[in-house]
């Protein structure tokens, strides 16, 4: 049998999907550390599914799913925004299945998780392998809000990458690479100011607070033993967070020939979001890509205000009906909503 990847929605999505690949070229086990061998178990079929395979927005959750559909010889279903149960239905047959994406089948609104409960109904019926992929942050939601890990026996998660699989992977892609240089003599690099809000009854309040650099004050003066190549990607792991598409987004927004540990700086603003802006920014995050109008029906009043800020603020992109994550946006994300504490 010839592996069949299907595309769904009436969309091509090949290309955007070519665009989140940034992770490309990082090895499987590498991806999920110490889940590799429970990864290894089910595309083996020494162990039965379901799996579900979780990781943050542009992680790294899509190579492991290609290796899977692979490996098992398996049907793949990518799904898009407005997708549905009805897209899945004909799938599951005979033959194994690696279904990426499962987070477009709910919606944080009235009803919305109905498509879950009804995929999960024919999983259960389901005698042949099956992967799929979640979102990290729309998994954590759909935990509490739905108990959905209790219906994957098998769960891996991607792990965040070191400071020296960050460098192989950006060395093994690029041929150019810039110069590598210690930092300057005076202290740019060494605090970042980060944003707090706290809330008062009526009152809301931008608090500045400054974070240390640590991995330029490693870099920052001393004996000159220490490699600023090697300082580098130290930052780069810091600021990203170890995401690997993070990480190459933020190396391809460089662009010098010269590179200093404290160029590599993480790509946030000074925001101080209201709770409905963040509340919004949390739904992108979890769901990666999302269409207008299921913002709309979530979203009580000033959505297009809304998604104007976040548009400026260089964090999500707005294509026709799609708004869709940055990955340089995702610590900003990350930070400026669970703050708040937005599940």
């Amino acid at each position: 049998m010839d592996r069949r990847e299907i595309m769904t929605g009436v969309e091509s999505v090949e290309g955007d999907m070519n665009a989140r690949r940034p992770d490309q070229g990082v090895e499987v086990s590498t991806l999920l550390g110490d889940d590799y061998d429970a990864f290894e178990a089910v595309v083996t079929g020494a162990s039965s599914g379901p799996l579900a395979v979780i990781g943050p927005p542009f992680g790294g959750r899509e190579v492991a799913l290609d290796a899977a559909a692979n490996r098992l010889d398996a049907v793949h279903v990518r799904l898009v925004p407005g997708d549905d149960i009805d897209t899945l239905r004909a799938t599951f047959g005979d033959e194994p299945v690696v279904v990426d994406d499962c987070h477009h089948l709910y919606t944080r609104a009235i009803g919305g998780f109905e498509p879950i409960e009804q995929f999960l109904e024919v999983l259960a019926h389901v005698d042949t392998p099956v992967v799929t992929g979640w979102n990290s942050y729309a998994w954590a939601y759909l935990t509490a809000a739905q108990r959905i890990d209790r219906e994957f026996p098998v769960r891996v998660e991607i792990e965040s990458l070191t400071a020296g699989d960050l460098a192989e992977l950006v060395l093994g892609r690029y041929d150019e690479l810039p110069r590598f240089l210690p930092n300057d003599s005076g202290t740019d690099g060494l605090l970042s100011v980060r944003r707090y809000t706290l809330e008062w009854r009526d009152h809301t309040v931008s608090v500045p607070v400054p974070i240390p650099n640590p991995a330029a004050i490693v870099g920052f003066g001393g004996d000159g033993e220490v490699d600023p190549k090697e300082v580098v990607f130290e930052r780069l792991a810091v600021v990203s967070d170890g995401n690997a598409g993070v990480a190459t987004a933020i190396w391809k927004s460089l662009r010098s020939t010269e590179l200093r540990p404290s160029d590599i700086v993480r790509p946030e603003t000074d925001l101080a979001l209201n709770r409905e802006e963040a509340f919004c920014l949390r739904i992108i995050l979890a769901k990666e890509r999302v269409e207008q109008s299921e913002l709309a029906e979530i979203i009580d009043d000033g959505l297009d205000r809304i998604l104007g800020r976040l548009v400026r603020e260089g964090l999500v992109t707005v294509e026709e009906d799609i708004v869709s994550l940055k990955p340089t946006a995702v610590p900003t994300a990350v930070s400026e909503t669970e703050q708040r504490r937005i599940l």
